[in-house]
């Protein structure tokens, strides 16, 4: 989906691309390769400077005890703001999707939920911590709920479904946002919402709170996987609430324990793939292709946006899929790994965490920047009818000052290579711990190497083409 945000110029300030085009002053192949050199070299360093710690040791990491964080966390009153944000943010989506303006870029909800919601809660989640655990609207409307409702107690649904129905949940959202052409109609926005908080809810009731909160609601269980990248790790009791809080550094999480299943392997390759399809649309190869097959679309009648978009999301996200199955088998092999290859396959898959999210973060970096400014005279009047609930100028315009060209793409260009360099952080120091020689530590890990050059290569490759002419 791309929002956009009409300035007083009447030029169209796009979601991830611009009207002006950014001149690169050497050719963008150059870029990719020096990207891909310097995910090499911090490979070499971690090798020499990491390339000892095997066993438990690899994945340990410090930590420091927050009382603090405790004391806010159990806050009746922190519980209460932040679940009372959660429910008026959905109540405001449903209200303006179904009487507000049906224009997206006119209507608070689609900020509300593909700006703030979708792109920079996930951004803000990877910085600070889990805050969804406070702000998530259905179980508030749960506890609500269950206090006039009988309800059944947890373990409805059976831990061999693992996040699967969560996977399935992730794939059906991301065909809304990028396939189905009603992301941008706020009616649709709404009633989708509507239907998905009923569905969680009714789940919740059936299934129990945690269980279906940990194993079925998407947002629930992809904010769990960001957060483990966050800085803030937690240990809570029965109810819910804080025993102790930690502090430890970015993206240490990624290395504590994870059960082994394909379900969560699904769900972290799905939160890769969804990005890269979203950046591959914007592309003149995705015009190419989707070009290509009109001659053989016309056999069996026209191929609409919709299929087309359908087909394309799923056969990426199983080539994403299929790649990264292939590499682990090589990696597991050269390690010569016996035993719980399951295990060892999924803690591998949380090390590709950091690229979905600086993707996501380098994807959505106007989104959030600017397009994000657009929600300020929306809110004033949620329902376009003349209002002036705040002093705001309805004439407002978003201030581009840092979103020109050549900001984003060197800013998408340090947060794609940082990241990928992150990954090969942990990959190595989780090989350390799987495999426990270091001999086949740096053997097992000359695959992952290639991946993530190429991951690396590729990822700035699909960012460069809408804002980016040659060089």
């Amino acid at each position: 989906m791309r929002l956009v945000v009409h300035q007083m110029s009447s030029a169209p300030l796009y979601l991830h691309g611009f009207g002006a085009r950014y001149g690169l002053p050497v050719p963008l192949a150059l870029y990719l390769y020096a990207g891909g050199a310097v995910v090499l070299v911090s490979f070499i360093l971690v090798v020499a400077f990491v390339g000892h710690r095997v066993g438990e040791r690899a994945t340990r990491y410090p930590r420091r005890e927050a009382p603090l964080l405790v004391t806010l966390g159990n806050s009746l009153a922190v519980r209460f703001l932040l679940g009372l944000v959660g429910v008026l943010g959905l109540l405001t989506v449903v209200a303006t999707g179904f009487l507000g303006s049906q224009t997206a870029t006119r209507n608070p909800g689609s900020y509300l939920i593909w700006v703030y919601f979708w792109a920079g809660s996930v951004i803000l989640t990877g910085l600070v911590g889990n805050f969804w655990t406070y702000l998530n609207p259905f179980r508030t409307i749960y506890r609500l709920l269950s206090r006039v409702l009988p309800h059944r107690g947890e373990g409805g649904l059976p831990e061999a479904a693992g996040v699967w129905p969560a996977a399935a949940l992730y794939l059906c959202f991301a065909w809304v946002e990028l396939a189905s052409g009603q992301a941008s109609h706020p009616v649709a926005v709404a009633a989708l919402a509507t239907g998905y908080t009923v569905l969680t809810v009714a789940a919740m009731f059936v299934f129990g709170e945690r269980t279906w909160l940990s194993q079925g609601e998407l947002f629930t269980v992809l904010f769990d996987v960001v957060a483990r990248f966050g800085p803030v790790e937690t240990e809570r009791n029965d109810s819910g609430r804080l025993r102790r809080a930690w502090l430890r550094p970015l993206g240490a999480g990624l290395l504590a324990p994870v059960r082994g299943g394909w379900d969560r392997v699904v769900f972290v390759i799905l939160m890769l793939s969804s990005l890269a399809f979203d950046g591959v649309t914007a592309t003149d190869f995705w015009a190419r292709v989707t070009d290509s097959v009109g001659p053989f679309a016309g056999s069996y009648g026209s191929w609409s946006d919709v299929v087309q978009h359908t087909i394309g999301l799923v056969c990426i996200s199983a080539i994403f899929l299929a790649v990264f199955w292939l590499f682990m088998q090589v990696v597991l092999r050269l390690g010569g790994l016996r035993g719980n290859a399951m295990g060892a396959f999924t803690s591998f898959a949380f090390t590709l965490v950091p690229i979905a999210l600086v993707y996501n973060a380098a994807h959505n970096y106007t989104y959030v920047t600017v397009t994000s400014q657009g929600i300020l005279p929306l809110l004033a009047d949620p329902l376009q009818r003349g209002w002036h609930l705040f002093p705001v100028d309805p004439q407002f315009t978003p201030n581009p000052i840092v979103a020109q060209a050549a900001t984003v793409w060197y800013a998408q260009l340090v947060l794609i290579v940082l990241g990928h360099i992150m990954a090969v952080y942990l990959a190595h120091l989780r090989a350390g711990e799987v495999f426990r020689r270091a001999r086949a530590v740096l053997v097992s890990q000359y695959p992952m190497l290639v991946l993530m050059v190429g991951y690396t290569m590729t990822s700035l490759w699909i960012l460069a083409q809408p804002i980016t002419s040659g060089g």
